[in-house]
């Protein structure tokens, strides 16, 4: 099946989206006050969801071969559409990860395949999501553990409030709670392997039932801060 062609919008469509990027989807924020982009290591970058202007830059910058975009918008989305013309642009891939949610788990098949598209993705590569805090930050662990070779202990620095804004007593810190469980898990086993658990071992509904965050918090992640 042939690839789709490239996206080039008209100068109508782009200013239209790119006020719905703005205003809408709380781009002002990302654009003026904090992109939340940060190195994770061996040519992976992490940020929120960034305008074009951005995403040019970092390409330049970094040598940008591939985006990872965590939000996996559908097709006629503006910010899919906006991304999607810079990549095409530029000739970087884009990749859309379905399943990765920041007050959720992935099930075991949704698990593997963010896995293995961290291991084929080329590098420099960039993943973000909305707000570069949650869902970046779990894929950021995953990566810093079985790419880069840091503990889970290590690598669960990627879910901090500071520099990332996660939130570990919200809703959100479901993300914490999993690597948490792992950890545990990696205590009573000397060979413990996070992928060989994950595909062998997970259990996604009962890391869920044990979860109990701090529900005060959750109006400032769902209400003020408005994360996906």
């Amino acid at each position: 099946m042939p690839p789709p062609p490239p996206i080039l919008l008209s100068a109508k469509e782009r200013q239209q989206y790119r006020r719905h990027q703005f205003w809408n989807d709380h781009g002002v924020f990302r654009e003026l006050l904090y992109v939340n982009f940060h190195e994770v290591g061996m040519g992976a970058y992490r940020s929120a969801q960034p305008a074009p202007y951005q995403l040019r830059r970092w390409h330049r910058r970094y040598g940008l071969r591939a985006v990872l975009n965590l939000r996996a918008p559908a097709a006629h989305e503006p910010q899919f559409q906006l991304e999607q013309e810079v990549c095409d642009a530029l000739g970087m891939e884009h990749v859309l990860l379905h399943g990765i949610g920041s007050r959720d788990l992935p099930r075991r098949e949704q698990f593997l395949e963010a896995i293995e598209t961290l291991e084929r993705l080329p590098r420099p590569f960039l993943m973000h999501c909305k707000s570069g805090a949650d869902r970046a930050g779990f894929m950021s662990v995953l990566y810093s553990h079985l790419q880069l070779g840091q503990s889970l202990e290590e690598a669960s620095a990627q879910l901090r409030i500071w520099p990332y804004g996660h939130i570990r007593h919200a809703n959100t810190g479901i993300l914490d709670w999993f690597f948490t469980v792992a950890r545990r898990q990696a205590l009573q086993d000397a060979h413990f392997d996070l992928r060989r658990w994950i595909a062998e071992d997970y259990d996604r509904e009962a890391i869920l039932a044990s979860f109990r965050p701090w529900y005060r918090l959750d109006w400032l992640t769902d209400r003020l801060l408005r994360r996906e």
